[in-house]
């Protein structure tokens, strides 16, 4: 849902400083010309010559702080607004994720295991069946695999103990080992203590977000993954030979797949975001963020 202007609280009320700027300058100007002449030992100025005055000064000076004060102000207003709902929205999504992934993957699970173990706790006899154990402990291994997984969504721990580039050569490695996939990892960053940690967090969570797809939907055999630094900016390009994008996704927009997340990373960070899904199959993604020193 859409907020109109009015209806946002901004913590800065632009017409509110720019009415106060100019009752500060009317009465300082009527009080100059009042009292300024009496301390200069000149002729004394009338009570209407000083209110023109101030008035003259004051309607002069508005349309200066209306273009120079007010119009930028309320520019960064609406721009703190859309991106507070863009984090809202955001967190929110994160959060529906979380949720269905605890109901339907840990949930189930557990589940599962109840009522396996009370099969074999109604056994007459008290024994126990060793498949059915055996079925339980797999159960049981692939709940921590996903709560390992759900852990690592929340905030990625290789990024804490191995840094950005050691998280992403992990990264690259477990799709080498778990998804057979050949994967492409190059990395041109000469130093990155440069790159601020939300920077650091976003490329990780783009290339992971960019890499699942690859795994889910294009059905590649093969994908290279750059990150550079080029004249002052960061490049991430990500790239599979798959089977593309569906032609009903948007591609300009990144709906769909994903490829929302990621353009939504890009932007708050003062990024550029370009897809690219030939006919011929494949998906070459690129985005570019500023680096701030």
């Amino acid at each position: 849902m859409t907020t109109s202007p009015s209806a946002r609280n901004y913590p800065i009320q632009p017409w509110r400083a720019a009415v106060t700027i100019l009752l500060v300058v009317f009465l300082g100007e009527v009080t100059v010309m009042l009292l300024l002449p009496v301390l200069l030992s000149e002729s004394h100025v009338s009570w209407t010559a000083a209110f023109a005055d101030a008035v003259l000064l004051t309607l002069v000076l508005f349309p200066v702080l209306w273009f120079t004060m007010i119009r930028p102000l309320q520019r960064l207003a609406l721009m703190r607004a859309d991106l507070l709902e863009t984090f809202v929205s955001l967190q929110e999504e994160e959060r529906r994720r979380i949720a269905f992934d605890l109901h339907d993957e840990i949930g189930q699970s557990l589940t599962s295991v109840m009522m396996g173990l009370r099969t074999i706790g109604n056994q007459p006899d008290g024994s126990s069946d060793p498949q059915r154990l055996n079925d339980l402990r797999n159960i049981v291994n692939h709940a921590v695999h996903e709560v390992r997984r759900i852990a690592n969504g929340l905030r990625p721990a290789a990024l804490d103990h191995l840094g950005l580039e050691g998280a992403l050569e992990r990264m690259a490695e477990d799709l080498r080992q778990i998804h057979d996939l050949e994967v492409d990892l190059t990395l041109e960053v000469s130093d990155y203590s440069v790159l601020s940690v939300p920077v650091q967090t976003a490329v990780y969570r783009i290339i992971q977000e960019a890499t699942t797809n690859v795994v889910r939907h294009a059905k590649a055999q093969r994908v290279r993954v750059l990150v550079a630094s080029r004249s002052g900016e960061l490049l991430l390009e990500i790239e599979d030979n798959g089977a593309g994008l569906p032609s009903e996704v948007n591609t300009t927009e990144a709906s769909g797949l994903g490829l929302t997340s990621i353009s939504q990373r890009a932007s708050l960070l003062g990024g550029q975001l370009v897809i690219l899904s030939p006919p011929g199959g494949g998906t070459f993604l690129r985005v570019k963020l500023p680096v701030r020193q």
